[in-house]
């Protein structure tokens, strides 16, 4: 039996209207065990997870697998938990029947996640980031990677908003708003330099677009942190802070608050040998 672990991610900058996403890896992990079978077996069983499989049988040309995911990340908030849990069953599948890299990993996620239908740009940026720890860029309309990087081990506090309205999906249309996509394509460039002023505009202009409270943005900015945005399509926000006592005091009324930090360390396998060990980009 292999068992891997992929970690979480939260958005920088994000991809929907410039096609041109961001995201950081963050300390939070879904762990996936899996076993050779004659037959695709997955649990828990969702068009997305059953995709994640489908895809991982393809790339390694194999019949069959039996794949148990184990997730902690919360879902339905926007904090990439499809694209954790698809790397997590393509990872594990994967490092089941051969050798490969991590970016295989990353596509195989994007293809699945578009034919279950989870994602509008197939967000390559959510699963880089998860699969790859770091700060990282894609360009999401060529499902490329632009940039990754290692960055400071700050701390993320990350909250879990009472909820006022339904949460808007990953497939939101945000069509009528392409007359910005010039501008926020400018914003990527600053990415490499000035990350956390590109994550908090980010988050203040798409909070207006999804029509979400900007309150805890602000709150977060006033305590000292770093950057504060809303994390995908929300309504989760998260601040980088060091330290994060003053954001949390400051958000422990507005909802649920968990505290972790910035991850820069690559999905992994936990139990295979070493010279057998994923991990490379190239």
């Amino acid at each position: 039996m292999i068992r891997v672990r992929v970690g979480g991610a939260i958005t920088v900058l994000n991809a929907i209207v410039p096609l041109l996403g961001s995201a950081l890896g963050v300390d939070l992990w879904v762990e996936a065990e899996a076993e050779k079978c004659s037959e695709p077996v997955v649990h828990p069983e969702t068009p997305l997870t059953v995709e994640a499989l489908r895809e991982a049988l393809i790339i390694s040309k194999s019949e069959g697998a039996r794949v148990r995911v184990n997730s902690s990340v919360p879902q339905g908030w926007g904090l990439k938990s499809s694209s954790i849990v698809a790397n997590a069953v393509i990872l594990a599948t994967l490092a089941l029947y051969t050798d490969f890299r991590l970016i295989e990993v990353i596509k195989g996620t994007v293809r699945a996640s578009r034919r279950a239908g989870v994602t509008i740009t197939g967000a390559m940026d959510d699963a880089a980031a998860s699969a790859l720890g770091g700060l990282v860029m894609t360009d999401n309309g060529r499902d490329e990677l632009l940039f990754r990087a290692p960055v400071k081990e700050l701390g993320v506090a990350i909250l879990l908003p009472e909820r006022s309205k339904p949460r808007m999906t990953s497939t939101v249309d945000l069509s009528s708003y392409n007359h910005l996509r010039n501008t926020l394509r400018s914003l990527a460039s600053l990415i490499p330099k000035d990350p956390w002023s590109v994550m908090t505009v980010n988050g203040l202009i798409y909070s207006k677009l999804l029509g979400y409270d900007d309150t805890p943005i602000h709150e977060a900015l006033k305590a000292g942190a770093k950057a504060a945005s809303i994390s995908g399509t929300g309504p989760a926000v998260a601040a980088i802070c060091d330290p994060c006592d003053e954001v949390v005091d400051r958000w422990s009324s507005l909802g649920e608050v968990i505290l972790t930090k910035v991850n820069n360390r690559p999905a992994h396998i936990e139990n295979r040998p070493s010279e057998q060990t994923a991990g490379s980009l190239q």
